[in-house]
């Protein structure tokens, strides 16, 4: 499964990169990380040293990296990349494969135009679809509604009027894969700029690789 996300992100230009699996509270509450997602947080405090320094916390989605180390930069109009992350969520129950604490997330990212990550968008919805279809899993795309931006936000109601998460499901209703445009956000608030001095736009293409792992053994029992 992961080999054929590589294999289409290597079509377009998107190569692998690997970041930090721990960020700093700092970085994340400058994109509002604590008021949209604090159900999610996992902090870390040493053991022994220092027990009181819980600064830390451990990366909820792959592509957060991706931004914060390109801070205070200029890219251009199309910058793609991959990376793949162990990822850690609080969740209120957890069923293997299905909805776990840890965690592997495969992201293609793109960083750039307005025009450009719509495009990129586009294209990482139909991969999803061949990619589903070649190992004979069906789904459908669905609106999700997560809190990405605050409530007093003006683009929640962009958001609200166009959707800006839509989530691949399976048979089963569980999500397994995502195409997330998040705007000029992380643009705005990483202040990664495009040549012409503008904030960029992002968008990512994700992968839950055990929820696909979970809805290829269901198609397999339900064809079998």
């Amino acid at each position: 499964m992961d080999a054929m996300v590589l294999e289409w992100a290597a079509r377009i230009g998107a190569p692998a990169e690997r970041h930090a699996e721990l960020l700093t509270v700092a970085d994340l509450s400058r994109i509002d990380y604590f008021d949209s997602f604090p159900q999610l947080a996992h902090r870390v405090t040493p053991w022994l040293d220092n027990p009181g320094d819980d600064d830390l916390v451990l990366t909820s989605a792959s592509c957060y990296g991706a931004y914060f180390s390109r801070a205070w930069s200029t890219v251009g109009d199309r910058t793609l990349l991959t990376v793949r992350q162990t990822c850690r969520r609080r969740e209120r129950a957890y069923t293997p494969l299905r909805r776990q604490r840890e965690f592997q997330m495969r992201e293609v990212v793109m960083i750039g135009g307005q025009a450009e990550v719509r495009a990129f968008l586009d294209e990482g919805r139909e991969a999803i679809g061949d990619i589903a279809a070649s190992l004979g899993t069906t789904g459908d795309f669905l609106i999700a509604t997560d809190p990405f931006f605050k409530k007093d936000d003006e683009r929640l109601l962009h958001q609200k009027l166009f959707p800006t998460k839509q989530e691949f499901t399976d048979a089963s209703g569980l999500a397994i894969a995502s195409v997330n445009s998040h705007r000029n956000f992380f643009g705005e608030r990483c202040d990664i700029r495009l040549a012409d001095g503008t904030h960029a736009f992002t968008g990512c293409i994700a992968f839950g690789l055990e929820r696909w792992v979970d809805a290829l053994i269901r198609s397999r029992h339900e064809s079998a």
